[in-house]
């Protein structure tokens, strides 16, 4: 996450190399793509978009779709983790504001 950028990305350096946008809703793109739902601290379901903008591999003997939905599935477990981290860990009380 960058100040100057309000989206939210999965940035995975080894290899298969990749950029994933996480797009809240599902949101159809014109890249490879899959959509995840799941219910926060609050009961409330979610839905995201996670979208391969960027893949570079060195595996050329596999189609590359076959190998960015399984690293969709594993940046998803590492994204909806932050999520649920950042729903435990948000402060409520008046010192909130100071952190």
């Amino acid at each position: 996450m960058r100040p100057e950028d309000t989206g939210l990305w999965v940035v995975h350096l080894l290899p298969p190399q990749a950029h994933i946008e996480c797009i809240e809703g599902h949101v159809k793109t014109d890249k490879v793509h899959k959509h995840y739902t799941f219910e926060n601290g609050e009961g409330e379901t979610e839905e995201w978009t996670l979208s391969a903008q960027f893949f570079f591999t060195t595996d050329f003997i596999s189609e590359p779709e076959k190998q960015v939905i399984p690293l969709l599935d594993r940046a998803w477990r590492w994204f909806r983790a932050y999520l649920v981290f950042e729903d435990n860990n948000i402060e409520t009380d008046d010192t909130a504001n100071e952190n």
